[in-house]
């Protein structure tokens, strides 16, 4: 089944309008911190509380990583983020957030909260929504627009649905239904050649 071209633009327009609105409100947050919105990605990003290598950070922020060791850098001498020595190459170092950076990246998070609530969407819609918004992510990765995709949908371990018996995850063993779809899964292995599972 395929949207009509109408609908498509209407959808496009719908999520293009909500990432306007997020990004002014991440712009409001990062102001308010005196961070780059970079920097407040590379907060976001780190408060999971994995340390990671400056390159590997860059490619999951899609950015190059010349720019993103000057925004690593500003966080650095602000005191919001700690280098260490990789343990596995010492030539390299991984960095994470210090106590002031689990801060910001905190009240971060709580100032963004009310922006993030869907508040006036079931469940049912919410997890519909997830659903189809990952699998125009997967479709922008097959296509080259995206670098960096964990989500479930492009996962080796995701066994779609067959039939009457629901997507499952095969690495934890469990179901998937759509409410339990990962956009970000540390245990994410990509799918290759990357595909869109439905």
């Amino acid at each position: 089944m395929t949207a009509d071209a109408d609908l498509e633009r209407r959808v496009l327009a719908a999520v293009e309008r909500l990432g306007r609105a997020l990004r002014a409100a991440r712009q409001d947050a990062a102001t308010r911190h005196q961070v780059s919105q970079l920097g407040l990605g590379v907060l976001e990003t780190l408060s999971d509380g994995v340390a990671r290598r400056i390159g590997d950070l860059a490619a999951e922020l899609d950015v190059s990583q010349p720019t993103l060791s000057e925004a690593v850098n500003a966080l650095q001498r602000r005191g919001l983020i700690a280098r260490t020595r990789d343990p596995l190459d010492m030539r390299s170092s991984r960095v994470s957030l210090t106590e002031d950076g689990r801060g910001v990246a905190a009240a971060v998070a709580a100032e963004l909260e009310p922006v993030l609530a869907a508040k006036d969407s079931s469940d049912a819609e919410l997890a519909t929504t997830l659903k189809v918004l990952l699998r125009e992510i997967a479709r922008l990765q097959t296509a080259g627009v995206i670098t960096v995709n964990r989500s479930c949908l492009t996962c080796h371990h995701h066994q779609p649905a067959a039939g009457r018996a629901p997507a499952r995850c095969l690495l934890l063993g469990v179901p998937l239904r759509d409410h339990d779809l990962r956009v970000d899964c540390p245990e994410h292995v990509e799918r290759t050649p990357v595909t869109v599972a439905r």
